[in-house]
């Protein structure tokens, strides 16, 4: 009963429609269905103002939801584009934090082997760091505020902490490097490279853990949403 029901109400507009013209030939072809008005003393013009004004009430009906159905789609594509910027930059962070915490890697094993280190990849330039991460906060503060913003402020400050782990490093191997494995040389930094490193293999593990996590919570959201406007306007 209750799928029949549901039928109903979704071609309600169309069943008006046939109800209108079966009416309209009954009239025009079958005398007994004349008859039947002018014994009841109904006016046929009435009956095919009331019908039509049934029909036009049921399109406005239909133009209303087709109306929210737009907007709720509309709501749901700006999501999805939020939740895709947003989780692109999580991954180019994350990757961001691996290279910070290879490069003092390979400037240990630089030292250790008594050999040149060359930063091929620029791992200190911050343009691509600092690219879209207003836009990302941004979009975090008004979109996804209560699901994340906690996790990326708390990734944001393990990522500057490790980026300013590996500068320093880097600074010092760079400034001391004619100096490296000389006798009595003695740097603060370098001398504590394993800290250095150990620290950052630390942070680096709680950024790709808060990456995963925001990541899958973006995309549970992005998934609600499509089965929420698919349970409501098409089911």
């Amino acid at each position: 009963m209750e799928k029949y029901i549901k039928y109903i109400r979704k071609n309600l507009l169309y069943i008006s429609l046939i109800i209108l013209f079966i009416l309209l030939f009954s009239y025009i072809f079958s005398s007994c269905f004349r008859f039947i008005l002018y014994f009841l003393n109904i006016d046929p013009n009435f009956l095919v103002v009331f019908i039509t004004a049934i029909t036009l009430i049921f399109s406005a009906i239909e133009n209303k939801k087709e109306r929210k159905y737009n907007f709720n789609l509309n709501l749901k594509n700006s999501v999805e584009e939020k939740s895709a910027i947003v989780i692109g930059k999580l991954f180019v962070m994350m990757n961001d934090s691996q290279n910070y915490l290879h490069t003092i890697k390979d400037i240990k094993n630089a030292i250790e082997k008594n050999k040149k280190f060359v930063d091929m990849n620029n791992v200190l330039s911050l343009d691509h760091l600092k690219k879209d991460r207003e836009l990302v906060g941004a979009y975090i503060i008004i979109y996804f505020s209560q699901y994340i913003q906690n996790d990326w402020n708390l990734m944001v400050d393990k990522i500057n902490k490790i980026g300013t782990n590996c500068s320093i490093v880097k600074t010092n191997y760079d400034e001391n490097y004619n100096l490296i494995n000389t006798k009595n040389f003695q740097n603060d930094v370098l001398s504590k490279i394993d800290d250095y490193i150990y620290e950052s293999e630390t942070l680096n593990n709680e950024i790709c853990n808060l990456t995963e996590k925001m990541n899958s919570v973006l995309l549970d959201i992005v998934v609600k949403n499509n089965n929420n406007l698919k349970e409501k306007y098409i089911n």
